[in-house]
């Protein structure tokens, strides 16, 4: 649905733009992952993609960046924002940075020697989908929805626990109505495929590709806090597991339901074209807050359970809220300590910023 007003037409409304770029590292480097640790890379099943997402508003411009890897290190993410900001013309704290908690990934997160030339680059390369983004800058509109993702998902403390469901959708259109771009915000990791010496994006690649390939723009995944979450019902030590095998089948079964479920969700936004942009960081509880007219983004570089989103969702449950955590690439085997001063501070800035 759009919602029409009066002075659609002002330049100052909303305007969006999208790039990509491909950043999948040379066969021969080393795979890494929370489960299966370091291997040589032999194939390359689908290519790892940097996609960015610029949003302009009444002079106000945001940049969205998400990457196919598993975490990054406080200074490559750093860097990756700088460029990205440079490219688009604003600050670094105007990028949101995420990653779609990619198990078969380029160990970004520590220092490795034989990734110091591919790390920097990496910012390069971030930097030129920005600017492919911001070259594409057109009229748009936006909205956002909540919906649900069942029975994909678990706790893997225990059997009779679901995951969480919660599934965000923004989604950004032409007048039209074609899409520009879409952005997914799920809890689960990227984690189906087994052991494998190939690249692959895992399920939120094949899902970003399927909307893609249905016409709906350029598709952003940011991973919720999911440290304590799995695929399926691969709850810990389940030995009747579905889909035991972790081969491609499985991931694109989870794919294909999820590019289903928010091809669904972006059908019922409300599109708008008179969009609210602000950003805030709040350094001392190390978050970073935005609205994007009626969607709010909250993220933290931590390591965080699910109960870090839920929470936030629970004190605002009349609005929609996209959450990322683990930026800097945290294990299985790591203990995320849950962030309530986090939750409190976010919370406060989300309702100073209207959500409810």
């Amino acid at each position: 649905m759009v919602l029409e007003m009066a002075g659609k037409t002002d330049p100052g409304l909303f305007r969006a733009g999208a790039g990509r770029v491909v950043i999948t590292p040379p066969i021969g480097f080393v795979i890494d992952g929370p489960e299966h640790g370091s291997r040589i890379s032999t194939g390359i099943l689908d290519d790892l993609l940097a996609r960015a997402i610029v949003l302009e508003s009444k002079g106000t411009r945001a940049v969205l960046v998400s990457l196919d890897v598993w975490g990054l290190s406080s200074s490559l993410s750093s860097g990756i924002k700088t460029a990205a900001g440079e490219a688009a013309g604003v600050d670094a704290d105007s990028v949101w940075l995420t990653v779609t908690g990619n198990a078969t990934s380029p160990p970004l997160w520590r220092r490795d020697p034989q990734y110091s030339a591919y790390s920097a680059y990496l910012p390069d390369q971030v930097s030129g989908a920005v600017l492919a983004a911001v070259g594409s800058l057109e009229p748009a509109s936006m909205g956002s929805k909540g919906t649900l993702l069942p029975d994909v998902s678990t706790f893997m403390e225990g059997p009779g626990r679901p995951g969480n469901p919660a599934l965000f959708v923004m989604a950004i259109d032409r007048a039209d109505g074609s899409g520009i771009a879409r952005l997914l915000n799920f809890a689960c990791p990227a984690s189906i495929l087994g052991y494998s010496t190939q690249w692959t994006a895992d399920y939120p690649g094949y899902a970003s590709w399927a909307l893609e390939q249905n016409g709906e723009g350029l598709t952003l995944f940011s991973q919720s806090p999911s440290h304590d979450i799995r695929p399926y019902d691969w709850w810990h030590e389940n030995a009747n597991r579905s889909h035991p095998e972790r081969v491609q089948q499985d991931v694109h079964a989870m794919g294909l339901l999820l590019a289903t479920q928010a091809t669904n969700a972006a059908v019922d936004t409300t599109q708008r074209r008179n969009v609210e942009v602000v950003i805030r960081t709040d350094e001392e509880a190390g978050i970073q807050v935005m609205q994007i007219g009626d969607a709010y983004f909250v993220s933290t570089d931590k390591p965080q359970p699910n109960k870090f989103a839920r929470r936030l969702r629970r004190d605002l449950p009349h609005s929609n809220t996209f959450v990322a955590a683990n930026l800097s690439g945290g294990m299985f085997d790591a203990k995320a300590t849950f962030d309530a001063r986090a939750i409190k501070r976010g919370s406060a800035i989300l309702k100073e910023l209207g959500a409810s």
